[in-house]
């Protein structure tokens, strides 16, 4: 299993901006479809495949994902918060959306939602940093809680994590580095604090299992915003 597994969302808004045979292929995988499922306002283009959809949307004057939770939601957004994910996109008509994805097995269906307002931009310099510093605050935190020796059998799949990487192939070509550090960087965050909070019931005390949550999940809520930034694409 890839330590580092993109959600499909973040797949989406990495290669909407340049949709391509390749493309289609890292979004939806060998086995599965897509398809959008937009009929709820006067502009919907009906039930498509998602690249059909995504041509006919039109140019894209902005794209991105979001990884909204109930403690971190995005205004406008809430149809994401119940999945976890969603991708903003923007045309250069004005339209602007939030698709959301609902798998079905190995299939996608991608509920086409109106957005009203522009999601304010990401600041990818911010969240750079922000990720830096909470990825310094997870480490010391497991050290103190000393998480190896509560759930020994974890302590290699974290340190694991410390250096894991994106697999290239899932990435477009030209990809700006700075993202794609943030990506990683953020991504890897993520799996950490996502890890280390699975199964508190392994606890040795309620205690134990509080103060763990109490430490990572603000952390876990900087990955989600800097894997967003990581995304973020605007048309020149």
């Amino acid at each position: 299993m890839d330590p580092l597994a993109m959600p499909v969302s973040v797949l989406l808004a990495l290669w909407a901006p340049q949709p391509s045979s390749q493309g289609r292929a890292v979004v939806q995988g060998e086995d599965g479809a897509h398809e959008a499922i937009d009929d709820a306002s006067p502009w919907g283009l009906g039930r498509l495949p998602l690249e059909r959809w995504v041509a006919d949307f039109g140019p894209l004057a902005r794209a991105g994902a979001v990884l909204p939770s109930p403690a971190d939601p995005l205004p406008g957004l809430g149809a994401a918060i119940e999945v976890g994910q969603g991708v903003v996109l923007e045309a250069t008509t004005g339209r602007r959306v939030l698709l959301v994805p609902q798998a079905a097995g190995a299939s996608v269906a991608w509920q086409v939602e109106e957005v009203l307002a522009p999601l304010p931009p990401f600041d990818p310099s911010q969240a750079r940093r922000d990720v830096h510093t909470a990825t310094e605050a997870a480490i010391d935190a497991l050290i103190e809680l000393d998480l190896a020796r509560e759930r020994p059998e974890l302590a290699d799949t974290l340190n694991d994590l410390v250096t894991a990487v994106i697999d290239p192939r899932l990435l477009p070509p030209g990809l700006d580095a700075r993202r794609r550090t943030l990506l990683e960087r953020s991504l890897r965050l993520r799996a950490i604090c996502t890890l280390a909070l699975a199964d508190d019931g392994a606890a040795a005390t309620l205690l134990q299992a509080s103060r763990r949550a109490t430490v990572l999940r603000p952390l876990l809520t900087t990955a989600r915003q800097g894997v967003a930034a990581a995304t973020e694409w605007w048309a020149r």
